[in-house]
C-alpha cells in the first residue's frame, strides 16, 4: 500500500472517482457515500493514517447529517 501524502492524494481520488461513477448509476448521495466510506475503510486498513481517519469521520457525518 502506498504510504504519504501521494498515496492519500490516489485514494482520495479513488473515492471521489467511486462517488462520481455511483452518482452517473443513478445512485442518490447517501448511498454514493456509503459506497465510498466503504471503499476508503478497506484501502485504508484497520489502522488508517491521520487524514485517512479525517476523511472516514467526514464522511461519517456526511452520512449522519443526510438521515437527520
Amino acid at each position: 500500500m502506498m504510504r504519504g501524502y501521494e498515496g492519500n492524494a490516489q485514494v482520495m481520488a479513488d473515492v471521489a472517482a467511486v462517488i462520481e461513477q455511483a452518482q452517473r448509476e443513478g445512485r442518490d448521495l447517501a448511498t454514493a457515500l456509503r459506497i465510498a466510506r466503504v471503499t476508503l475503510a478497506y484501502v485504508s486498513g484497520p489502522e488508517p493514517e491521520p487524514d485517512q481517519a479525517r476523511a472516514l469521520e467526514a464522511l461519517d457525518r456526511q452520512l449522519r447529517s443526510l438521515s437527520d
